[in-house]
């Protein structure tokens, strides 16, 4: 990965913040603008100085995964506050950047209180480096894609009478590792008949329901980049209604993906998906006199080294799609206490539209019953 650009790019934000460096906290940032994949460190970066503040667990992963940039700087279960007062009189700190929305608030007054810099706070510097994705990280998604693929693909084998949510929620980690990911990108959502309904449904022992729909929900992590895929199935057949509310769901997906490109407001690709629901007779329905919405969620996010960041497509967001992003497309309809059907893909965005990052058909598939 090109860890000199993104670093060059962040300091030359640094003077539109009126800051001569920044401390990043943020665990994802900081593999973005390092490599590093631990779970312990600080980051400070100015327009003369790579710092890294680590502890002793990972000198050996430093020099494995870091940047080499980088110089390593000792830090264990010290004080921020006082630590960055030491660096910012070694290397002439004045005006120091934090992340505002990642930083806890008792740390940020430590900072305050110890340091004797002046800092900051920041929102998003980083992120907003992040939504763009060259083709290194592209062919990183891509690698994501392929192997989640594969295992869902050998899950939909393992599916019989008697099977439960946990015996494949289990399967699927297992078999991550086994292929070479770091973990599950999200807790895997596997939710047969009614659990469907709940677009985040946590896996249960429930065994799978024939002819009603069985939502899976899955991602790794492979090289430091998320997946992130829903296909929603049917065993033994498709009971009444559900082939109905599956083609609108794939309808709403397709013209949504179809409609956006560069440039376009992530509300109104949204939009475009939420009408064909609507009109397919699935806006609201009541519930003790509160109305709800039959797809109540947005319609989808940004994915990179996290599987949820910007740009936010739903019906409230400002944003607006930008060339190089990676986003979902996942509608969906759920009918309280019967199932739901979610089905999502991810796509890079072009100048002139999308390109779908999946392989897998969005055919609705139908497994043919077998015995235990």
């Amino acid at each position: 990965m090109d860890f000199g650009g993104r670093i060059q790019r962040a300091r030359d934000r640094l003077d539109g913040h009126q800051i001569d460096s920044m401390l990043v906290s943020n665990l994802k940032n900081i593999y973005y603008l390092s490599g590093f994949s631990g779970t312990t460190a600080v980051i400070l970066i100015s327009n003369e100085n790579l710092l890294f503040l680590t502890d002793s667990r990972y000198y050996d992963r430093f020099k494995e995964e870091v940047y080499e940039g980088y110089e390593l700087i000792p830090f264990y279960q010290e004080s921020l506050g006082r630590k960055l007062k030491e660096l910012a009189a070694e290397y002439r700190l004045g005006r120091v950047g934090i992340e505002a929305e990642h930083m806890p608030l008792a740390q940020f007054e430590e900072l305050k209180e110890n340091s004797g810099a002046k800092v900051v706070p920041l929102k998003g510097v980083v992120e907003e480096l992040r939504l763009v994705k060259d083709d290194e990280e592209i062919a990183a998604l891509k690698r994501a894609i392929r192997l989640k693929e594969e295992i869902f693909t050998e899950l939909v084998g393992f599916i019989r009478n008697g099977v439960t949510e946990a015996d494949l929620a289990a399967e699927f980690e297992y078999r991550l590792r086994r292929k070479g990911a770091r973990m599950a990108s999200f807790p895997p959502i596997v939710a047969f008949g009614k659990n469907a309904s709940k677009p985040h449904a946590t896996f249960t022992d429930q065994p799978l329901v024939p002819t009603m729909p069985l939502t899976f929900d899955l991602g790794v992590e492979l090289d430091g980049y998320c997946s992130d895929m829903t296909r929603t199935i049917f065993y033994g057949g498709v009971a009444q209604g559900w082939q109905e509310i599956y083609s609108i769901v794939r309808r709403a997906k397709d013209a949504a993906a179809e409609s956006a490109r560069a440039g376009m407001r992530c509300a109104d690709v949204d939009r475009v998906a939420r009408d064909i629901i609507s009109q397919a007779g699935y806006d609201t329905y009541e519930v003790g006199g509160e109305k709800r919405k039959y797809f109540g969620h947005g319609l989808g996010h940004g994915v990179g080294v996290e599987v949820h960041e910007a740009p936010r497509l739903n019906n409230r967001s400002d944003e607006t799609l930008k060339a190089g992003s990676v986003v979902t497309i996942e509608p969906g309809i759920y009918l309280p206490d019967q199932g739901g059907v979610r089905i999502e893909d991810m796509y890079v965005v072009r100048a002139k539209g999308l390109e779908n990052l999946n392989t897998l058909p969005t055919d609705i598939m139908v497994v043919k019953q077998a015995s235990a």
